[in-house]
């Protein structure tokens, strides 16, 4: 079997693959007896028509597409398989030479998996790596969030009470941070103001800590992806994209609001909505296969353990995951946190 490939740009390739005639030919017998599961003939149940029968009944060309589509099914993900191609995706195919007789031929249009050449991933994050600065929050920090929290208590009881009141008054209406023992017992385990004002306090600085976090890992990817040249497959941004048209739908959804009202409010359409989304994907894109690289060059994956039990414990949450997807992405998670770890290390 006759074979070149060819090398595209968007990192995709063409394979074109000449089936030898004989090779062809043999597919014959099970093309027909496909056809003959959808074919009734006076005389004849379902199913039982005669070969020699079918194949002057049926179309010559239908029969031998029936042929093509066999051997293009069997043969082209061994060529896969004995090339090393990583394609990704659907291949589009295009039969270029099919008669009876003949050989066939045809060519594979397919993305694969693009070379990343990585710059010095370490130097870079060294780079981004400062010196962890000290998380303090001061008391006007602790005061504001005292006063927010008052006011969402209080926002919550009127709702659950039934109680008509004015958005807007509500809004403007001042909270003050003075709490009394009593009030702070009726929010969880406390003993008293002391207690509760100190573990605020700490989880205040915790959601500090988490933000500052994200931002430097954001600094990080956004310096890697800067430094390095891919040729992304379509395939691989169209994927970022749909997931974050679909994450954005859910989000507008659990507000209550119906998609194609939210972009009647807008004045965008869906098409809009991607355009500008694109971007954001190509870079997600981008950034998912740095990271894929990084983590093959350091031997970054979490133990299998831990994938376990934090997948048991995304199923306990959310009872109607599909338990392969969940532990997939807890998979995909938990190596993100590795590769992000060793980036951090970075001096």
């Amino acid at each position: 079997m006759k074979k070149s490939i060819t090398k595209l740009p968007k990192s995709q390739i063409a394979v074109e693959v000449s089936v030898p005639q004989d090779i062809f030919e043999s597919y014959r017998t099970k093309a027909l007896e496909r056809a003959s599961a959808h074919v009734e003939m006076p005389g004849f149940r379902k199913g039982k028509v005669p070969m020699n029968v079918l194949e002057k009944e049926l179309n010559p060309m239908a029969i031998l597409e029936e042929m093509a589509d066999l051997a293009i099914n069997e043969h082209f993900p061994k060529i896969l398989v004995d090339e090393k191609i990583d394609a990704i995706g659907r291949p589009e195919i295009q039969i270029t030479k099919i008669a009876k007789g003949e050989h066939l031929e045809f060519t594979a249009t397919v993305a694969v998996l693009p070379t990343v050449t990585l710059p010095d991933y370490k130097k870079i994050a060294a780079k981004e790596n400062k010196a962890d600065a000290e998380i303090i929050v001061s008391d006007e920090e602790l005061e504001s969030a005292i006063k927010e929290l008052k006011k969402a208590r209080e926002h919550n009881e009127i709702h659950q009470s039934g109680a008509e009141h004015n958005h807007e008054e509500f809004e403007k209406k001042e909270f003050d941070a003075t709490l009394t023992d009593e009030y702070v017992k009726d929010l969880g385990p406390f003993e008293n103001v002391a207690t509760f004002k100190e573990k605020f306090r700490e989880n205040i600085a915790n959601e500090k800590k988490a933000r500052e976090t994200e931002k430097h890992r954001v600094a990080i990817v956004e310096a890697l992806a800067t430094a390095t040249e891919i040729d992304i497959p379509d395939v691989l941004i169209e994927n970022e994209l749909e997931n974050l048209v679909n994450r954005l739908k859910s989000d507008i959804a659990q507000a209550g609001i119906p998609f194609e009202e939210y972009i009647k409010h807008i004045k965008k359409t869906e098409a809009d909505i991607r355009a500008d989304m694109k971007p954001d994907a190509e870079k997600r894109a981008k950034v998912e296969l740095i990271m894929m690289k990084i983590a093959e060059a350091e031997n970054l994956k979490p133990k299998d353990e831990d994938i376990e039990n934090e997948t048991k414990r995304l199923i306990q949450t959310y009872q109607d995951a599909d338990p392969l997807r969940a532990r997939f992405y807890v998979a995909h998670m938990l190596t993100n946190e590795e590769i992000f770890k060793f980036l951090e290390s970075q001096k």
